[in-house]
């Protein structure tokens, strides 16, 4: 989540000579490499001074960071690099690291619902990432308070999130795991905007190109994942299921186990009958259902979601109401 490094523990050096002796290299801690194939600051106490923790990834720990030349406060995820000890790590952080650059360094200004990366330093024990600094938690944490949303604060959420699905596409990246918890609140008001974070499974495609493996996290994956091959139309059935757990505080497709979790999404029974739909709108219905179409081919794209008449009477209730 792309570029191969190989580093000495990762391969032999074979050195034949007239008697057919075999020489390997000393091995090297994985603290004195470098892994970015690309040139970084490398004394991270020099420009900023870490604070507090913030929340811990697959790969490292977040904490709040500062400038120190600026005062500007930032979020650095910090990979230990003994952590990357193979090379399918290696080139997972690095591919993250690719992307983020390529969608932060866009001149594109839509791509401002897209967590930003503001440099990247590599020490001898860590890998860095400087991120922007969003200070209201996540939307997982946010829906665990608030249970459901009204429609039109919903419609404003997806608005933003299709819309920065929609760069990544139009960009050919395919997040892959795409969930509330990756879903960051820039404050804590009811109005917070969003944004998207944690490209750590993401991949770069080409039109037409399809992958295979489990990739992302089960409530959120698309039934073509479990059937064996899949493309950037996985982005925006992860979508569809925030829309309706936004909606209604429950996942459309649920088991107790990732196995029967798995089972309900290729079973694909779409259901409005509780009662938090009773207060729905049809058009909202209506949006979900096609975000959530089983077969990719006809399932919504994130240009046309944008268009879909719910999001639009909402974008202009949120109009109407500015002053």
């Amino acid at each position: 989540m792309g570029n191969c490094v190989a580093t000495p523990s990762d391969q032999e050096l074979r050195v034949h000579n007239s008697s057919l002796s075999t020489f390997s290299p000393p091995q090297v801690p994985p603290s004195l490499l470098s892994l970015l194939p690309f040139n970084t600051r490398s004394d991270m106490g020099l420009f900023y001074e870490l604070g507090r923790e913030l929340g811990r990834g697959q790969y490292g720990i977040i904490r709040l960071c500062r400038c120190r030349s600026s005062g500007l406060l930032f979020a650095c995820k910090s990979i230990p690099k003994e952590d990357v000890i193979s090379l399918q790590d290696t080139e997972t952080i690095i591919r993250e690291v690719r992307i983020m650059k390529r969608l932060s360094d866009s001149a594109s200004s839509s791509t401002g619902g897209i967590l930003r990366l503001h440099e990247v330093v590599e020490d001898k024990t860590y890998i860095h990432l400087i991120l922007e600094l969003c200070q209201g938690g996540d939307l997982y944490e946010s829906i665990a308070k608030k249970k459901r949303y009204p429609e039109v604060r919903a419609a404003s959420i997806m608005k933003s999130l299709l819309e920065s699905i929609q760069v990544c596409h139009r960009m050919g990246i395919m997040h892959r795991d795409i969930k509330p918890e990756n879903i960051l609140l820039i404050d804590n008001s009811d109005t917070s905007e969003i944004k998207l974070g944690d490209f750590g499974l993401s991949l770069e495609f080409s039109r037409g190109q399809k992958f295979a493996g489990l990739a992302g996290s089960s409530y959120y994956m698309a039934p073509e994942i479990l059937q064996g091959e899949y493309s950037e139309e996985i982005d925006l059935w992860s979508a569809g299921v925030i829309m309706y757990i936004i909606l209604s505080g429950a996942p459309p497709f649920w088991g107790p186990t990732e196995q029967r979790i798995y089972k309900a999404i290729q079973k694909g029974d779409l259901r409005f009958s509780c009662k938090p739909w009773d207060d729905s709108s049809s058009s909202a219905k209506d949006l979900i259902g096609k975000m959530l179409h089983p077969d990719p081919k006809y399932r919504i794209t994130a240009a046309s979601a944008l268009k879909h008449p719910w999001i639009l009477h909402h974008a202009q209730q949120s109009c109407d109401k500015q002053p």
